[in-house]
């Protein structure tokens, strides 16, 4: 597949509607918790990864994938953000 190849739009239903069915079946705490360390540290490494993975289809001409990649990292990145579990110098 070339990034010609590439449909963003049925792409972008394919992702909405998975997150749709997701959060359909999700619950969030409701009470105050504590994270364990190895799994803070398991979600940097997938934005990480997701940060590769944009970099590698870039540079294999398949821009619609890099977007979804690059704002999957974005995603869990602003999350631990948000939940204080990382922190950013421009955030402070």
């Amino acid at each position: 597949m070339t990034g010609l190849d590439e449909d963003a739009a049925s792409r972008a239903v394919k992702y909405i509607s998975a997150l749709k069915s997701v959060l359909q079946k999700t619950r969030t705490r409701t009470t105050d918790t504590t994270v364990q360390a190895p799994n803070i540290h398991r979600v940097a490494d997938a934005v990480q990864r997701y940060l590769q993975d944009a970099e590698h289809y870039l540079n294999e001409n398949r821009p619609t994938t890099s977007l979804t990649s690059i704002a999957y990292a974005e995603g869990l990145m602003d999350a631990l953000i948000i939940l204080e579990l990382a922190t950013n110098e421009a955030s402070q």
